[in-house]
């Protein structure tokens, strides 16, 4: 049993499925399946019920656990080898949110893969729930996220403080304030008065989102209300629905690097919020416990820079 095997075990135990499994990994069922028999010969266990359909047994779900540890050893030693000799070979797995992903990967990618060539680069994109989940298991080696990071062991590299910003459909403030709107965007570019908008539609990041806590916070806070008319996995949508006109949205100050159109004046207001509360910094988080790479620590050094230039 050597470390292919395990991968192809692993594949198997994820998809539950030979053909989807062969199909991952491009060789045939035929193929995968020998080898699932002869890692079971080899054990003198079945890892595998077959009937009725392919699940793990208690043997297998032990293996999953051993031959992802095994794996993940292997995949440090080898960054490590790579650091010692200056070959920089290896992988780096990022997870990061959909729309912070936007505003950094542009300018950091290109210089990364100038300077380290052979290093392959990998990326989850989801909430924070689910970047912690993916560092926990090891399935990415760092995440980049706004904090609070609730896993424990995780040391964090700051790369900017962001405010939340309130952005306006122009429709809705002149509709508010009328021949007053002017004046009003020039004291709500200090900070916005949130009670102002109370009978305004909202549309927002859905709950379990980091932002989304913060935000629910705030409104607590303030005894606000909201009327929200949608919810959404995306910030794109929230302000590309704010852009269109149908409701009020709240997001970080940096994802309207992200979508820029959504911060264009003709379209829309963004009024920034002041309450410390709603201040968030966004980190670089890894596992105290696993070896950081240099090429790992050469991508967290150019995430600042990148977020220096603002």
């Amino acid at each position: 049993m050597n470390f292919l095997h395990l991968k192809y075990f692993l594949t198997v135990a994820e998809e539950l499925n030979i053909t989807r499994a062969a199909e991952r990994l491009y060789i045939s069922q035929q193929s995968l399946s020998n080898h699932i028999s002869n890692m079971e010969r080899e054990l003198n266990v079945k890892l595998f019920t077959r009937s009725p359909k392919l699940s793990l047994t208690y043997a297998g779900d032990q293996l999953v656990q051993t031959a992802t540890q095994i794996l993940d050893l292997h995949s440090q030693f080898l960054t490590k080898v790579g650091d010692i000799n200056h070959n920089y070979l290896g992988a780096l797995r990022v997870g990061i949110s959909h729309t912070c992903g936007l505003a950094l990967l542009p300018d950091i990618l290109p210089l990364f893969r100038e300077e380290f060539p052979m290093v392959e680069f990998s990326l989850f994109e989801g909430n924070s729930n689910q970047l912690e989940g993916e560092l926990s298991h090891g399935r990415v080696d760092l995440i980049i996220c706004f904090q609070p990071i609730i896993l424990e062991g995780v040391k964090t590299v700051p790369l900017t403080e962001q405010r939340l910003m309130m952005v306006v459909p122009k429709s809705f403030t002149h509709q508010l304030f009328g021949d007053q709107a002017e004046s009003v965007r020039a004291r709500f570019s200090q900070g916005a008065d949130i009670s102002a908008f109370q009978e305004m539609p909202f549309v927002l990041i859905k709950q379990g989102n980091r932002t989304r806590n913060i935000v629910d916070q705030y409104f607590s806070r303030y005894n606000f209300k909201p009327r929200l008319i949608l919810e959404t996995e995306n910030t794109v949508t929230t302000l590309a629905m704010a852009q269109a006109g149908i409701g009020i949205t709240i997001c970080p100050e940096l994802f309207l690097r992200a979508f820029p159109v959504a911060s264009d004046a003709r379209s829309v207001d963004s009024f920034p919020l002041t309450d410390p509360s709603t201040y968030g910094r966004l980190v670089a988080g890894y596992r105290g416990d696993r070896y950081l790479s240099h090429f790992a620590e050469r991508f967290i050094s150019m995430a600042q820079a990148s977020m220096q230039k603002e």
